[in-house]
C-alpha cells in the first residue's frame, strides 16, 4: 500500500520566466533540485501516479494551486498565468463551468480546442539557447509560427527523428534534448533515445516582413496589449481561424501570395495529391495566415490590383451594415482570386468583391459582377417566370405569383414580405449548385415552403421534406392515399 508523503516547502524554487509554460517551469524546478520531471511533479503535488496526462498544462484545479503554493510559494495568479487557460476567452473559448464530476466539461473544452492547442510544442532554438532552455507558453498554440525577436520560423519536429518536441510525459528535465527514439528501421532500429540538442537545430530565417508583422500583432493579442476587449479578441481569432480553415479545405488550389521560398515549398507539398492536410506545422500556418490576411498583395497582374486599394482581412470585428429591403449580403472574398464571371478574369484582391456559389460556376467575383449577382437575386416581383427547370421551383414560383395577384387588391404588407422572403430563398436555390451543402439546405427549405400547397392537384408527394435531412424531427409524414387533412404532424 502506497502512502502519499506529506507536502513540504521546497528550498530551491526558480522564478517563472516571462511567458513560460507550466511544464517548462517544472523542468527548471527539477534541474535546480537535481531530480527527474516526475519527482518534481510529485514534490509539488501536481502528480500522484507514474504517468503524466497529455492535458497537463491546459488548466489546474484549486487543489493543485494550493499544493503549489504550499510547496513553492507561487501565488494563484502566477500558477494560472503559466497554463493555457490564460488564453481562455481570447485566443481560446472561455473555460466552462465545472460539472458535478469536475472533469467532463473541461475535457470537452480541450476537445473543441484541439485544432488550436498543440499536444507538443513549437520552439525557436535561438530563444532556447539564450533563455536557459525555457519553453514559452504561446509556442503551444497553433498561432505561433515565427519568432519576431530572432526573425526565424519556429520548428515543431526534431530534425533527426521527426519526433514532437517537449511532450508532457515522464522524462528527463533536460528539455533541450530530443526525447524521441533514434532513427532506424525494422530490427536494426536502436532502443536508445534520439538525444539531439534542440538548441543547435537550424531554423529558417523569415524575410517576409508582412508575416513578421502578422506574428507580432498575434503576440500582442495573446498578451492582451491590444486596445480590444476579450470578446473582440475572441471573435477576431475565430474569424481568422475560419479563414485559415477555408484556405486548407478549399476545393480549388488557393493562390499563395508572394512570400518566402520555404513557405511556398511547404504549402505546395501540403496541397500535393499525396500531401497531408491540416498539419499545423509552423510553415503551413504561416502560409494559411498569409492567404487569410493578405491574399492578392503579391499579385503582379495588371488591372484591378493597382486600381483598387487592397484592404487585408485583418482587424477588429466590423459591425454588419443594415441591408435595404429585399437584399441579402454575399459572403466576403477573404482570400483573393480571379473573377469567375465569364469573360472577366480580373484579379480581385482580398477584401473586395464577393464569393458566390452560382449554378454555372462558383467562386470569387469582382465588385461589378458581385453587384449584378445581388441585383439578380432580389425579389422577382416585377420580373418574368423563374427560368429554372426544377419542377419544384417552377411550381412554387407559380403559386407565389397567384398569391401576388390576389394581394394586389388589398394592403397586406405582412403577406407581401413573406412572399418576397420566399422568393429570395427560391432565387438563391436556383443559383446554387445542388451538390454543395448550401444547395442541399436550400432545397430542403424549398420543400418546407411547399407544404401549404400540398392539396393542389399538381403537387407531388416527393416534394415533402425527407426524413434525415434536418436535425429536427420530420415536419410531416405522408402516406399514399391520404389527403392533406390526413397528414400527421410530427413536429
Amino acid at each position: 500500500m502506497n502512502v502519499r508523503s506529506p507536502l513540504r516547502r521546497l528550498a530551491l524554487v526558480p522564478e517563472p520566466y516571462s511567458g513560460e509554460s507550466l511544464l517548462s517551469w517544472v523542468d527548471a524546478l527539477a534541474r535546480l533540485n537535481q531530480v527527474s520531471r516526475l519527482t518534481a511533479l510529485r514534490m509539488t503535488g501536481m502528480a500522484n501516479g507514474s504517468s503524466v496526462s497529455d492535458a497537463f498544462g491546459h488548466h489546474v484545479s484549486d487543489a493543485v494551486v494550493r499544493s503549489v503554493w504550499l510547496t513553492t510559494g507561487l501565488t494563484e495568479e502566477q500558477v494560472r498565468g503559466i497554463t493555457l487557460a490564460r488564453y481562455a476567452g481570447g485566443a481560446l473559448d472561455p473555460l466552462p463551468q465545472p460539472d458535478a464530476e469536475g472533469q467532463d466539461a473541461l475535457a470537452g473544452w480541450r476537445y473543441w480546442q484541439r485544432m488550436v492547442l498543440r499536444q507538443r510544442s513549437n520552439v525557436c532554438p535561438v530563444c532556447l539557447r539564450e533563455n536557459g532552455a525555457r519553453w514559452l507558453l504561446k509556442w503551444r498554440l497553433v498561432w505561433s509560427f515565427a519568432c519576431v525577436e530572432h526573425q526565424r520560423y519556429l520548428i515543431s519536429e526534431c530534425r533527426g527523428c521527426d519526433a514532437g518536441l517537449h511532450p508532457p510525459r515522464p522524462g528527463t528535465p533536460q528539455s533541450w534534448i530530443c526525447p524521441g527514439p533514434a532513427p532506424g528501421w525494422g530490427r536494426s532500429k536502436p532502443s536508445r533515445p534520439c538525444g539531439r540538442d534542440i538548441r543547435r537545430m537550424p531554423a529558417k530565417p523569415v524575410h517576409d516582413l508582412r508575416l513578421l508583422d502578422c506574428q507580432q500583432r498575434i503576440d500582442r493579442l495573446l498578451e492582451g496589449s491590444e486596445d480590444l476587449t476579450q470578446a473582440q479578441i475572441h471573435e477576431l481569432f475565430g474569424a481568422l481561424y475560419r479563414s485559415m480553415q477555408d484556405a486548407w479545405d478549399a476545393e480549388r488550389p488557393v493562390r499563395l501570395p508572394h512570400t518566402d521560398k520555404v513557405v511556398h515549398q511547404a504549402w505546395d507539398s501540403d496541397h500535393a495529391p499525396d500531401g497531408f492536410r491540416w498539419q499545423p506545422r509552423p510553415l503551413i500556418v504561416a502560409a494559411a495566415l498569409k492567404v487569410a490576411t493578405e491574399a492578392g498583395l503579391g499579385s503582379t497582374d495588371s488591372g484591378a490590383a493597382e486600381q483598387v486599394k487592397v484592404r487585408p482581412n485583418w482587424g477588429p470585428p466590423q459591425p454588419r451594415l443594415p441591408l435595404r429591403h429585399g437584399e441579402f449580403q454575399l459572403p466576403a472574398n477573404r482570400f483573393g482570386g480571379y473573377c469567375h464571371h465569364p469573360g472577366c478574369g480580373t484579379w480581385v484582391p482580398a477584401g473586395h468583391g464577393a464569393t458566390v456559389n452560382d449554378a454555372s460556376d462558383g467562386g470569387t467575383h469582382c465588385p461589378q459582377h458581385a453587384d449584378q449577382f445581388t441585383v439578380r437575386a432580389r425579389s422577382r416581383e416585377r420580373s418574368g417566370p423563374i427560368t429554372s427547370t426544377d419542377p419544384r421551383l417552377r411550381f412554387l414560383d407559380a403559386r407565389l405569383r397567384d398569391e401576388e395577384q390576389r394581394l394586389q387588391k388589398g394592403n397586406h404588407e405582412l403577406r407581401v414580405l413573406g412572399i418576397e422572403s420566399q422568393r429570395l430563398i427560391l432565387d438563391a436555390c436556383a443559383d446554387t449548385d445542388p451538390r454543395t451543402i448550401e444547395g442541399k439546405a436550400l432545397r430542403y427549405a424549398v420543400r418546407c415552403l411547399l407544404l401549404p400547397y400540398s392539396a393542389h392537384p399538381d403537387f407531388r408527394p416527393a416534394w415533402l421534406p425527407r426524413q434525415g435531412e434536418s436535425p429536427a424531427n420530420p415536419i410531416v409524414e405522408y402516406t399514399a392515399g391520404r389527403t392533406s387533412g390526413d397528414m400527421v404532424d410530427r413536429s
